[in-house]
């Protein structure tokens, strides 16, 4: 250990090195050891609760990403505060800087957390949520051109999808595209489009305009909807590529269910849960 200079531990920055990056300001304080545990608890933390909540499938969008943002920060809190204790009882000693309190070895420190935050990013994203742009109006008036959405897909090779769910899914034409439309039809339902008219189960759902879209089937013969699979339209029915042109959607396809609205193209009035 080196000892060349004398250097008062300033508290507000031990802390605020800890609030940045768990352990760090117990490095900054000399407690080389004590920060990198924290430093490895605070790594380990975001996957393993991650795991758990997506093995026990925690149902809940909220309640999943509460528990690892407020873990997360929780644990951050608890390093300030250790930091700042720390640096308050060296108050009016002089520390001698050790081998490791340079910029060099904090920076070296600090940069894991930029590919560590990067793969909590990427994991959330395969597993829990995932934003998306509406190109088109297929979905008006509920989702229109230029809204911002959040997807549902925790669990979603298991969850039960319910009718009236709005949902987003690999085009079975072509699956690098993505589609967002909503459950009409359930596992063993019989859906018609006949005169215009949608019925599910014998029982009109929603008349259809005149305008419909180009190369959209003006009728449609009574199918029941096989295990497994899903009948999918648009909210603007005459305006959208649905599951009158590709058939019944597998459940294999879906990706998540639509939940937030969370930047609407146009009045934010919209703003909120979608229905």
């Amino acid at each position: 250990m080196s000892h060349e200079t004398s250097h008062v531990r300033i508290p507000w920055l031990a802390s605020s090195l800890s609030m940045c990056c768990p352990g760090l300001g117990q490095i900054y304080c000399g407690r080389a050891g004590r920060g990198l545990i924290q430093l490895g608890l605070f790594g380990l933390f975001g996957p393993s609760v991650g795991t758990f909540l997506i093995a026990t499938m925690i149902p809940s969008l909220v309640l999943f990403g509460g528990c690892i943002w407020l873990g997360l920060f929780i644990v951050a809190c608890w390093s300030a505060f250790d930091a700042k204790r720390i640096a308050m009882s060296l108050k009016g000693q002089d520390y001698a800087l050790q081998e490791y309190n340079r910029p060099a070895v904090y920076a070296m420190l600090t940069l894991p957390s930029i590919p560590y935050a990067f793969m909590l990013a990427f994991l959330l994203r395969a597993t829990v949520l995932e934003a998306f742009v509406i190109p088109t109006s297929s979905m008006a008036p509920t989702l229109i051109p230029g809204d911002r959405i959040l997807t549902n897909k925790l669990g979603i090779s298991t969850r039960t999808i319910h009718r009236g769910d709005v949902i987003v899914f690999r085009n079975p034409e072509n699956r690098r595209q993505t589609f967002v439309k909503r459950i009409v039809g359930l596992p063993s339902d019989t859906v018609e489009v006949t005169e215009r008219e949608l019925l599910i189960n014998g029982e009109v759902q929603h008349r259809l305009s005149e305008n419909a879209a180009p190369n959209q089937p003006p009728k449609l013969s009574k199918q029941t909807v096989p295990a497994g699979s899903y009948f999918v339209m648009g909210d603007n029915r005459d305006l959208s590529h649905d599951s009158r042109n590709f058939g019944f959607l597998s459940h294999g396809e879906i990706l998540g269910v639509v939940t937030y609205l969370y930047w609407p193209g146009k009045s934010w009035s919209r703003f909120g849960a979608v229905k």
